[in-house]
């Protein structure tokens, strides 16, 4: 990517991405968000942290950017105003979540979690804003995505899945096991639709429907129905690779998946250090689209500048989450 891009990154580095349908937000080591147009022209800036940017979210509308850092903090701002709330956990904060419907609702909802092992709810009420924990006592919070009513968030144990309309956690995915520690490499998780829920982990690939007790009636408005005996997610789709997983995205009705190819030494000791590998062994990333049978529709190796010294957490795979 040209425009900005270059000069913004060559005293700072890169840390994650969000893509909404009208632009892209950039996160920094230094702690900044830039917010930039699709040829990489920057559009606005937030000195929004004083550490490390973790994790972007958009809401449906594209008004609003969520952001946590290491400093423990997370910052909503508006992309077309000047509001800005700051929100402080005092550990560092992996994961945040805006309600789809942030911009639309006076309830201003986020879900954050991080270190502590909180996954914090937090909505304004008539006395200002409150956090609700969620869950905890399960490890660090790795990542979270909210989709409609549902809160999917991975922890040290796996994955687990929470209906805000109900306010009750409906199921848990299990970590698959023989995966390296979500710290070094980061679980991946999608919204593919209002129910799907696409989970990358290590080199496991798990689909899972979703199955909550709405349903949508001929005006547009929910029901609630008893649920009673009815398991309430169906793993519809599970395969390995022979790959790390660094991102996964739906493309159509495939999935596009970012591959880092082990290399011949590879494996528990390519995981043992975050920091960059001497030896530049590593081979370039590639973009995959896959079925969901792990049948391999196209492979595209990618020209990344230094690709031999970087790890599977290096690389960041971002779509456009409400595009359908």
């Amino acid at each position: 990517m040209g425009g900005s891009v270059p000069s913004l990154l060559a005293t700072d580095a890169a840390s994650c991405i969000a893509v909404a349908e009208r632009m892209i937000a950039l996160g920094t080591h230094g702690g900044t968000v830039h917010m930039l147009d699709f040829l990489g022209n920057q559009v606005k800036e937030f000195n929004a942290h004083a550490s490390v940017v973790n994790d972007l979210s958009f809401d449906i509308e594209g008004e609003y950017i969520g952001s946590c850092s290491d400093d423990g903090s997370v910052v909503i701002s508006s992309l077309f105003s000047d509001e800005k709330m700051k929100f402080e956990y005092h550990r560092p904060m992996k994961a945040i979540a805006l309600d789809p419907d942030y911009a639309r609702k006076t309830s201003r909802r986020f879900v954050a979690g991080g270190l502590a092992g909180h996954l914090y709810l937090n909505s304004k009420k008539w006395l200002g804003y409150r956090d609700q924990v969620l869950h905890s006592g399960e490890g660090s919070i790795h990542a979270v995505k909210w989709r409609a009513s549902l809160v999917a968030w991975a922890n040290d144990g796996g994955v687990k899945v929470y209906d805000t309309a109900n306010d009750q956690r409906i199921t848990f995915i299990e970590r698959p096991r023989g995966c390296p520690r979500p710290e070094l490499l980061l679980p991946h998780l999608v919204w593919q639709d209002d129910t799907l829920l696409v989970i990358g982990w290590g080199t496991s690939v798990k689909i899972a429907s979703i199955r909550t007790n709405q349903l949508k009636a001929a005006n547009g408005t929910y029901m609630q129905v008893p649920l009673s005996g009815m398991p309430q997610v169906d793993i519809v789709a599970s395969f390995q690779t022979s790959y790390f997983i660094s991102g996964i995205a739906p493309f159509g009705d495939s999935l596009v998946v970012l591959a880092y190819i082990p290399g011949e030494e590879d494996g528990d000791k390519d995981f043992s250090s975050t920091a960059p590998s001497r030896q530049g062994n590593a081979q370039r990333p590639e973009v995959r689209i896959v079925t969901w049978n792990n049948d391999e529709l196209s492979t595209d190796a990618l020209p990344v500048h230094g690709f031999e010294h970087y790890k599977a957490k290096d690389y960041y795979l971002a779509h456009a989450p409400f595009s359908g």
